[in-house]
This record gives structure tokens, C-alpha cells and sequence, in this order.
């Protein structure tokens, strides 16, 4: 991609600061506390840099943890626990600083670029999109659309959506562009890689709400709404109130991205020929294609099936060390995949700034302050406004898992004081906007960070693509899903 000039650099540099500046020089609103309103202003600075990128990403990520590591007497803790016995401010701020390292999804996700890695250095990655260039390559639509019925048919078995579109489409499809001359980090990406790779995204967002078992944290929500409101939520009814809004937004979608963020080539209608042709060269699978096909196998069972006795990040690393050790890849190729490791210190980084909102009661004091304006409203209303609110904080989220830890309890509690609104509705409801909840931004879900270092996504067309395909699965879900849900 072209550089920006010095200035244009300099500008971008200064804007997410002076906004953090500004912000922090305010007076925090009433109820939240000093320290809390200076960590919201540190957070702000940090995705404001990482929508203008005046550096890379994983730089803004791991500068931002930084300054608040440093800052932490200021940003991170109260005057209360900075008084406590015992408590050492340094040592727990390296601690929070680097928690995000210990989650598992970031390591899921490096995973899943170690994956893609064995699919290129065996060749099985060329194959398989040969394969598919031979059926579909002769119109990018249909190529929209294959990736999405991709993620369809393995989304009811995947719980992990990093796994499903991280770790297996992604590593497809990755291949595809090139045989366009579509090359990532380069003018030529929106020939046809940047098509492919944000309909491969904004695809696994609508499976991992459609289905209860196609999102790891849906299940988590259907445990706290049982806990929280004593509320039961089967797969069935998750599976019907939705199917609807999946009916919509899964026959849109690709051809949606096809209008708002059209490919250079439209049709090729050589290229299935030649694409058989290539297949014809390539000639028998070779061993070490063989071996990773076995052990792309093993991992999908375990993903699929093992989640009882095996976590999906463990499953992942275990495939990982098998690849490494039957020589599928060397280890060198790993040390030397920049886009994974750029993409581990982004989003390890990234899950602990985002956390540090619920640490200092940001999220807390969000909920109360809309809470008494949502009970003031009528039943459907009320719905809809907890619905929106929910939605937006995803935001501040840089993961699924924590969105639903932190807020989800607290919109319950705040649905059970508008009066009139029946709590299974409400808790169903905000359940089943999980999933879309993803597109919004370039870590609003575990394969995000994949998709967007994969050097077809520009940071600002992320963000941008993010908020209208985002709207459009919110304005769906309330238009659709709402009348489904009160009237099923």
C-alpha cells in the first residue's frame, strides 16, 4: 500500500492524542470516578490510533498497554487499593499488563495463521483453491458465496468461530486471490482478496449466532441466563428464533460486500479451465499433503467433538506441535510468520486493555446510567433500547467471551425493571445478538484478527465496513428477529 507523506503521518499521530488529551483534561462525569474517567480517555487514544494507524496496529496495541502500565497508579487503581496493605502497584500492573497473553482465543488465533502457514508450504492450500476455482471461479460472487456455505455447513459442530473461519476457511481461501494477481499489502488486493476476505468474516459472524454450539460464548450465556434469571434457553428454540434473521442477512451478505466493497474482477470465465489444468499438473496428493489433510481431521473431531475432555486452544497447539514435529513445517517457517506474531502481541494486548474497563467500573457505571432511562420505557422499547445498548458496547470489547461475562448479567438486571417486558425474551434476545455483534470492529471477535492481518483489510476500511455491516445486522435482527422473537 502506498505510504502517507510525513505530515499526513504526523496528523495521525497527533489526533488520537489530542482527542485522549482533551478527554482526560475534562471533569469525569458524575459517578464515575477520577482514575476510571482517565483510563477511559487512555482506552479512547487507543482506538482512535488504532482506526488512523499512524502506526501499525500491534504498536498502538502494545503502546497503549504500556502507557497504562505505567500509568497505572493514575488509570488502573483506585485510591483505596492503592492504600491496602501489601499492595504492590508495579507488580500488578506487569501482571494485568500481560494477562492477555494467557487468554486463550489469542493463542486459538496464532494457531490458526500456523495452520494457514502448513496449507502453504505444502501445496494443499494451492490444490484445494485450484479445486475451487475450478467449479466457482468464473464469477467472484458465487467465490462470495461458496466461502459462506463453507462456514455454514461447519458452524453447527464448531463451537469456536476462531477454529471454524480462523483455522480452516481461512487458510483456503488466503490461496485464492493470488491466481488473480490479488496480493495482500498491495494495490492489487481489491482485485478480488479483499472481497473474498470480508465476506469470509462478516459470513462467520451470522453462523456464530445462528447456531447455540457455533459460538464458544453462547453457551457461556445460556449458563448465566440460567443462573441470573433462572431462565432455560434449548438449541431448538435458540436454532428457530433466529433462523429468520440467518435466512436474510446469509443471502445478502456476500452479495451485500459485493456492492459496498465490489472486487476488481467481476467475472474470468477462463479461469475454471485453466484452473483444471493446474490441478491436472500438480498431479497425486503428496505425502506431507496427506499429513496435513490427517491432521487438519484430527483437529476439526477435536473442535468438534472433543470440547468435553479437550479445550479447542489445547486441541489447536496440539495440531501445532504435530506439524512441527512430522516436519509438515519446520520450525524456522514459525519463527519466521511475522503476520502471526504481529497479530498475537495486537490481540494479547488489545484483551487487556479492553478488560481493564470492567477492572476500573467503566462498564458498570455505562450500564447504571442507561438502566433508569430503559425502565422508563414502554415493554417494546425498552427491548429494543437493550438490545442497541448492548450491541454498541461490544465496542469496548475485544472478545466475545468478555462481553458476555461483564455486561451480560448487568442487562439482565437492568430488563427486569422495565416494567411489562417478559425476562425469557429479553434474555433470548440479547443472547442471539452475539454473533453479529462480531463484524463491528477488527477485534470484535476471535477470527477478526485474523481476517485483519491478513493484508487484504486496511485498518480504516475495517472499521468502516464494521459499522455499515454492523448496522445492517442490527437494523435485520430488530426488523426480523425482534417480531420472530414476541411472536414465535
Amino acid at each position: 500500500m502506498p505510504r502517507p507523506s510525513v505530515s499526513r503521518r504526523a496528523l495521525m499521530a497527533a489526533l488520537p492524542l489530542a482527542i485522549g488529551l482533551i478527554m482526560a483534561l475534562l471533569p469525569p462525569p458524575p459517578g464515575l470516578a477520577q482514575y476510571s474517567w482517565w483510563y477511559l480517555s487512555l482506552f479512547v487514544t487507543v482506538i482512535v490510533g488504532l482506526i488512523v494507524e499512524p502506526v501499525p496496529a500491534a504498536a498502538v496495541g502494545f503502546l497503549g498497554v504500556t502507557a497504562a502500565a505505567v500509568l497505572s497508579r493514575f488509570v488502573l487503581y483506585s485510591p483505596a487499593q492503592l492504600a491496602a496493605a501489601g499492595f504492590n502497584p508495579n507488580s500488578a500492573a506487569i501482571s494485568w499488563a500481560l494477562s492477555g497473553f494467557s487468554n486463550s482465543t489469542v493463542w486459538l488465533i496464532f494457531s490458526a495463521f500456523v495452520f494457514s502457514l502448513g496449507y502453504e508450504k505444502t501445496g494443499l492450500g494451492k490444490r484445494v483453491s485450484l479445486l475451487l476455482l475450478s467449479r466457482l471461479g468464473g464469477r467472484s460472487l458465487t467465490l462470495g458465496y461458496a466461502v459462506m456455505l463453507a462456514d455454514l455447513v461447519l458452524a453447527p459442530f464448531t463451537p469456536s468461530n476462531t477454529a471454524r473461519s480462523g483455522g480452516t476457511i481461512f487458510p483456503v481461501i488466503k490461496n485464492i486471490p493470488e491466481f488473480y494477481q490479488s496480493l495482500p499489502n498491495d494495490p492489487s488486493s481489491r482485485r478480488i482478496g479483499s472481497y473474498l476476505m470480508w465476506t469470509a468474516i462478516a459470513s462467520t459472524c451470522i453462523t456464530s449466532s445462528m447456531f447455540l454450539t457455533g459460538l464458544a460464548p453462547n453457551l457461556l450465556a445460556v449458563e448465566l441466563v440460567r443462573k441470573t434469571a433462572h431462565i432455560e434457553l434449548a438449541w431448538g428454540q435458540w436454532f428457530l428464533t433466529f433462523l429468520p434473521v440467518a435466512m436474510v442477512l446469509l443471502l445478502t451478505t456476500p452479495a451485500l460486500a459485493y456492492v459496498l466493497y465490489p472486487p476488481e474482477v467481476k467475472t474470468c470465465p477462463e479461469v475454471p479451465a485453466w484452473a483444471r489444468d493446474e490441478l491436472g499438473k500438480l498431479g497425486r496428493l503428496s505425502i506431507k499433503e496427506m499429513v496435513l489433510i490427517g491432521l487438519v481431521l484430527l483437529a476439526l473431531g477435536l473442535w468438534i467433538f472433543g470440547s468435553s475432555f479437550i479445550d479447542p486452544t489445547t486441541a489447536a497447539l496440539l495440531v501445532v506441535g504435530l506439524l512441527v514435529v512430522t516436519r509438515t513445517i519446520g520450525w524456522t517457517d514459525v519463527l519466521e510468520d511475522k503476520p502471526a506474531f504481529n497479530t498475537l502481541i495486537w490481540f494479547g494486548t488489545l484483551v487487556a486493555l479492553a478488560g481493564g474497563l470492567a477492572q476500573t467500573g467503566v462498564i458498570a457505571w455505562l450500564a447504571a446510567q442507561v438502566g433508569p432511562v430503559l425502565a422508563t420505557l414502554p415493554p417494546l422499547g425498552g427491548l429494543i433500547g437493550l438490545i442497541v445498548l448492548f450491541f454498541l458496547l461490544h465496542y469496548l470489547f475485544a472478545s466475545v467471551t468478555a462481553h458476555v461475562t461483564a455486561l451480560l448479567p448487568l442487562m439482565l438486571t437492568v430488563a427486569a425493571k422495565i416494567p411489562g417486558l417478559p425476562m425469557d425474551k429479553a434474555a433470548l434476545a440479547l443472547c442471539l445478538t452475539l454473533g453479529i455483534m462480531g463484524i463491528i470492529s477488527p477485534y470484535g471477535t476471535g477470527p477478526s484478527p485474523v481476517y485483519a492481518g491478513s493484508g487484504f483489510l486496511p485498518g480504516s476500511d475495517y472499521w468502516r465496513l464494521g459499522a455499515i455491516f454492523g448496522g445492517y445486522n442490527l437494523m435485520i435482527f430488530l426488523l426480523v428477529g425482534v417480531p420472530t422473537l414476541l411472536f414465535l
